[in-house]
């Protein structure tokens, strides 16, 4: 057996047992042996853990469907296996797991895409081994799901310029080729496929709740709202926003905006549910300029939030105080893949219960060796540290529950359930 299989099943163990201590605790049912199907009314949210970055899969109460980032880092990296293994790339996992789960199997085919921002573990990375398209494009990430499952509409930040703060296409230094010469691709890849009328591209409209719809109305209050991209936050106030970075000839060129605090950050609304998703939003900017906090700006704005997926993978700077008090989440989710997430200190904060009254359980997506032992005995109270995080809220949003699914596998069978919880 490979030191990465043993890894991977010592994972899934503390995974099990930590299900089972948190269920027990709160005496919830257990586990089914494969996920339900999806059914009209329902709102899935599948946070998918591939091993190489971020992707969210969402099928909305008609069936209309949302992919948030496809990260594809093709680095080896040790402690960090990809998943379930490496005999697909990380793209053509993400698309396989949509078929699976999507009323349409093989023939799914994707409502929107969106893209976080532009950094590999979120739209994914180019090399020169990757599969190309007719004209030569490497599909890699996102450009190997939009090639698969066709979307019909993709939103990122920069379309179609793709020059804030600074070109993104042409690499100025070593340090940023590989990040600038994925987004070259990506962009030639998008407008090709623009210019042929099998794609738009839009770029994310900050306060806006008509550029995510459903096709159908729904039986309760359904709402996508873009709230912050490029520095551009939502008030909380109709479609109002704020610019909260300065003039971009006033930075200093060491603290001009990086990708991280340019993420789109969305926010999700049906009946009383709601969901919040924000990339990799920066928090405490620890000595940098304060604006580059954007975070607290966000969670000021969007205020309770049942659930959360946690931005930055839980590093060190996100997570802060303000925004977990702000936020007051149920559940929180980690997107964490790579052997240093999440940080220690973010996931103290996590569960620090003098942020905000009440229970809340944090879903890990893989948390590898290294860090469950720099952890320590805190690993005990999350309510899973490996797995697929499935977030399903039923009909009208007033409750939902949780799945977690087996990322060792392509069946993904369900190895752990909790819920029923209340929307707030």
């Amino acid at each position: 057996m490979t030191s990465g299989r043993r890894l991977l099943l010592a994972a899934l163990a503390l995974a099990g047992a930590s299900l089972a201590g948190s269920q027990a605790a709160a005496g919830r049912q257990a586990a089914p042996a494969s996920l339900p199907p999806w059914t009209p009314g329902t709102l899935d949210i599948h946070h998918i853990a591939t091993g190489r970055g971020n992707a969210t899969f969402l099928q909305f109460p008609d069936g209309t469907t949302l992919l948030v980032d496809a990260g594809a880092v093709r680095a080896a990296i040790p402690y960090a296996d990809p998943l379930p293994d490496a005999t697909r790339s990380p793209g053509a996992w993400i698309a396989d797991y949509i078929r699976q789960v999507h009323p349409d199997g093989a023939r799914a085919r994707l409502d929107y895409a969106l893209v976080t921002h532009f950094h590999p573990d979120h739209f994914g990375e180019t090399w020169a081994e990757a599969p190309r398209d007719a004209a030569g494009l490497q599909l890699a990430g996102i450009t190997e799901v939009i090639d698969a499952l066709r979307p019909r509409v993709v939103i990122d930040r920069a379309w179609p310029a793709y020059d804030y703060p600074t070109p993104l296409v042409t690499a100025p230094s070593a340090a940023s080729r590989v990040e600038r010469s994925a987004v070259g691709n990506y962009k030639a890849f998008v407008e090709a496929r623009v210019a042929s009328r099998a794609l738009r591209v839009e770029q994310a409209r900050v306060g806006k709740a008509d550029q995510i719809t459903l096709r159908t109305p729904p039986s309760a209050p359904f709402e996508v709202r873009i709230v912050a991209a490029n520095g551009v936050v939502w008030t909380g106030r109709g479609d109002e926003t704020e610019a909260t970075f300065p003039p971009l000839a006033s930075i200093a060129k060491d603290d001009l905006p990086d990708e991280n605090m340019c993420s789109i950050a969305l926010r999700l609304r049906y009946g009383r549910f709601d969901y919040f998703t924000g990339g990799d939003l920066p928090g405490d900017p620890e000595g940098a300029p304060a604006w580059q906090g954007v975070e607290p700006r966000v969670g000021a704005a969007i205020g309770p939030t049942d659930v959360h997926q946690v931005n930055h993978h839980g590093s060190i700077d996100p997570s802060t105080p303000a925004f977990l008090t702000a936020l007051r989440s149920r559940v929180l989710i980690v997107p964490a893949w790579a052997p240093t997430h999440p940080s220690p200190d973010a996931l103290k904060r996590m569960l620090n219960p003098r942020y905000y009254d009440g229970p809340r359980d944090v879903f890990v997506l893989a948390l590898r060796e290294p860090m469950r032992h720099a952890i320590g005995a805190r690993v005990q109270q999350l309510a899973s540290a490996f797995g697929h995080v499935v977030v399903r809220v039923a009909p009208g949003g007033d409750r939902y529950e949780v799945f977690v699914r087996d990322a060792r596998t392509p069946e993904r069978a369900v190895i752990g359930h909790t819920g029923p919880y209340d929307a707030q």
